[in-house]
């Protein structure tokens, strides 16, 4: 049971880093949630607010968490959140405002001294092939970012996952397709359908690419057939 005053918020993970880099170092629970894209896992088709209410409801009703999150206690002492950063935030806020219950401990899986292999290893067991998977997005996010920023070697990247590598580099050219094509089409607007992810994991399939460039098309008109609905 760690002091959840003691826990930091994981700045470093790269599903929120941009988000507090926008928006402050005080988020909201909820800004949190909405920042790792959790919403998106929940198959019941409820939205993103919704299954973020649920999850806080349940923590309320059961008088707290069952699965621990997972620390890491850095080496100057500090505690740093790898695993469960909703949740932490949640404690942290039910505690700030008085909500009724024992809020101030939250139990924890801590480990000393991560280094950053295994804090990818964590988080691609835990949200590519454990109990709480990202949407198909979030992981090509993640992939990406690995691959491209982190310069993880493809055959590392599958060892923590599992998997093929053709399944992985498919997974990480739709995303860079996704960003590249479709993100310009849709602006700044709010209209970024992270469902439509789909779409570009298909333009990756053989003969796919070859088809559209031999119609007389481009990706960018690929991208607006997508964010059109093919009309």
């Amino acid at each position: 049971m760690v002091s959840v005053e003691e826990i930091e918020l994981d700045r470093s993970n790269p599903r929120i880093r941009k988000f507090l880099e926008m928006y402050g170092d005080d988020p909201t629970p909820e800004q949190i949630f909405l920042a790792l894209g959790a919403g998106n896992d929940d198959d019941s088709g409820s939205s993103t607010s919704t299954t973020f209410e649920k999850l806080k409801q349940s923590i309320i009703t059961n008088g707290g968490i069952i699965q621990p999150v997972i620390l890491n206690r850095r080496k100057d002492g500090t505690l740093v959140c790898v695993e469960g950063n909703t949740r932490v935030a949640l404690y942290k806020h039910f505690e700030n405002t008085g909500v009724k219950g024992s809020w101030s401990h939250i139990p924890a899986l801590v480990h000393d001294e991560l280094g950053e292999a295994a804090v990818h290893a964590i988080r691609l067991q835990v949200h590519l092939v454990g109990t709480r998977p990202w949407d198909p997005y979030s992981k090509a996010k993640y992939l990406y970012e690995l691959r491209t920023q982190e310069h993880l070697p493809f055959a590392t990247i599958v060892d923590y996952c599992g998997g093929r590598q053709t399944e992985v580099v498919e997974s990480i050219n739709a995303y860079a397709d996704m960003e590249q094509y479709y993100r310009p089409v849709v602006g700044d607007d709010g209209d970024f359908d992270t469902t439509r992810f789909s779409g570009f994991v298909e333009l990756q399939k053989p003969g796919v690419k070859q088809a559209v460039t031999a119609a007389g098309f481009d990706f960018s008109d690929f991208a607006r057939w997508i964010h059109c609905g093919f009309r």
